[in-house]
């Protein structure tokens, strides 16, 4: 093969890919996702109903015993902090004001990516709500609570939409020799006090909490993966026109 030949067929591989619309690609890379959740919960669920259903409910049980002992103050209050940061208006709130601060910023796309991780995920959430039809605890509720159990809203938009946000901030952080350590601790605390507060209130059991952040986790793979191939796009574009 002649060395024109070889540049050639460089050339080509990239063309068959980019013939199809970037929106295309995106739109398949979140059904996907959204396909993801639901089949991998699914077969979740059959597992422990199937084999192991005795041992989770008692292990379930216990960790629900244990975590409702500490009903005092100032824990209580701390609880509930937790929970309200993962409540469908105190979310909706933090997208809406980091999605006009992204667009003040001309970035557009990190903008339009939140909205869509955080809509995704509710809107998962009550369809994966409505094939399961879980119940709720049988447990004194310290919070309100309606709907069915699992998987848990809070820990599934957790996950997804906060997750997001480091996404983006990892994209864009401009001092790249700064640790990222401290905003991943802080990251998992967050979303990790969400779901903890979620079966210290009694509204959900552990196993609802496990099942919402693999449900978020693997939207927010989906967005994320998008927001990565939209970026991609663009940057190609730009580097052809200059």
């Amino acid at each position: 093969m002649s060395s024109e030949q070889f540049s050639n067929s460089k050339h080509e591989q990239p063309q068959r890919f980019s013939s199809i619309p970037i929106w295309l690609l995106i739109v398949m890379v979140l059904v996907g996702g959204g396909v993801a959740s639901f089949l991998l919960l699914r077969g979740i669920v059959w597992i422990v109903e199937s084999i192991a259903l005795y041992d989770i409910h008692t292990w379930e049980k216990g960790l629900q015993a244990y975590v409702r002992t500490f009903h005092e103050e100032p824990v209580r209050t701390i609880m509930l902090f937790f929970t309200y940061m993962g409540s469908f208006y105190s979310t909706v709130f933090v997208a809406l004001s980091f999605s006009i601060l992204f667009m003040f910023h001309n970035m557009y796309r990190e903008g339009l990516a939140l909205l869509v991780t955080t809509a995704g995920a509710w809107q998962i959430n009550v369809l994966l709500k409505s094939f399961f039809m879980r119940p709720r605890p049988d447990l004194e509720f310290w919070t309100h609570a309606s709907g069915y159990s699992f998987p848990s809203g809070h820990s599934t938009i957790a996950a997804a939409m906060y997750g997001m946000l480091f996404v983006i901030w990892s994209m864009h952080r401009r001092r790249r020799h700064l640790s990222i350590a401290l905003p991943v601790i802080c990251g998992i605390f967050l979303i990790v006090g969400i779901g903890l507060s979620r079966v210290y209130l009694g509204v959900h059991y552990p196993t609802d909490i496990i099942g919402g952040y693999i449900a978020g986790s693997l939207w927010l793979s989906a967005c994320a993966y998008s927001l990565h191939l939209w970026r991609h796009s663009d940057e190609q574009r730009a580097s052809i026109r200059y």
